[in-house]
């Protein structure tokens, strides 16, 4: 049947599904069957099956089973169509989260963090309000001066920000 111990897959039970389809038409067309004497197909419960097993837990939440095969394996890809379209509404949110912080890291401009980086080293050195402000100048006009600083050890950043702003 539909749910046969060898079923262990969805292609097996479409196609035991459709062999016990056919058995059920070849009944309905025998002359002299009374109606009511065809029963429709159930599907049968094996305990050691391990898609009868997979079949109970997806069943356990439904209000009622339909006695119907084609009706239960349409109910089954149902399910499988929701648990599908909630995983990919989740990769879909997952993709926006990483485009918006993609474009928040875009936006942020590396070369003014480094810049407010360096005005605060050498304010850090006690230099003056407008050493500070000429130090500022020379760090715009030539970048390079920032990077200097940076890689010079703590000692010589005061005497390399004061040859900077001599000019030398």
């Amino acid at each position: 049947m539909a749910t046969s111990e060898g079923a262990e897959d969805m292609t097996d039970v479409v196609k035991n599904l459709e062999e016990e389809l056919v058995c059920v038409n070849a009944n309905d067309e025998e002359v002299g069957e009374d109606m009511t004497s065809v029963e429709t197909p159930r599907r049968s419960v094996d305990s050691t099956s391990s898609s009868s097993k997979k079949r109970k837990k997806e069943w356990k939440g439904m209000k009622t089973a339909s006695s119907d095969p084609l009706l239960d394996v349409f109910n089954e890809v149902s399910g499988d169509l929701k648990v599908a379209t909630m995983s990919i509404g989740k990769m879909a949110q997952a993709l926006d989260r990483e485009a918006s912080n993609q474009e928040k890291a875009r936006d942020e401009d590396p070369q003014q963090k480094l810049r407010e980086k360096a005005i605060n080293e050498v304010r850090r050195l006690e230099f003056t309000g407008s050493e500070v402000i000429k130090a500022a100048a020379v760090f715009v006009r030539m970048p390079d001066q920032m990077g200097m600083l940076f890689a010079l050890p703590e000692p010589l950043r005061r005497e390399y920000i004061v040859d900077m702003l001599r000019g030398n």
